[in-house]
């Protein structure tokens, strides 16, 4: 599988099944940026309680295609950074990029909240 094709695959997916969640990075001393994205969210299964994952915790699934143009195409959304969804704001745990060839594919966000 190429990485345009995993991009597009996930593309199609998230249109389908997804919903808007807004990135926030607030660093001291600049403004908060902030950036409307589509993505797929899910609650964790029990078994999935393991190595830092809580109950209440949700993994939050975004493409690369979300990202473009906006300061976290740079700068990759990070621990400590905030999204709300749901009508909640978390808080990001765990940030895992999927590469493929060394393409981002994918961003597996682990958030708390």
């Amino acid at each position: 599988m190429t990485p345009a094709r995993a991009i597009a695959m996930l593309d199609r997916q998230i249109a389908r099944h997804g919903e808007t969640v807004t990135l926030k990075r607030v660093a001291p001393n600049a403004p908060a940026v902030t950036h409307d994205v589509k993505a797929f969210m899910r609650g964790y299964s029990a078994e999935e309680l393991i190595g830092g994952i809580a109950a209440g915790d949700s993994e939050i699934a975004l493409s690369p295609t979300s990202l473009a143009g906006s300061a976290f195409e740079a700068a990759l959304p990070e621990r400590g950074d905030q999204v709300t969804a749901a009508g909640r704001l978390r808080r990001i745990e765990f940030a895992v990029p999927v590469r493929l060839d060394g393409t981002l594919v994918r961003m597996n966000l682990t958030v708390r909240g």
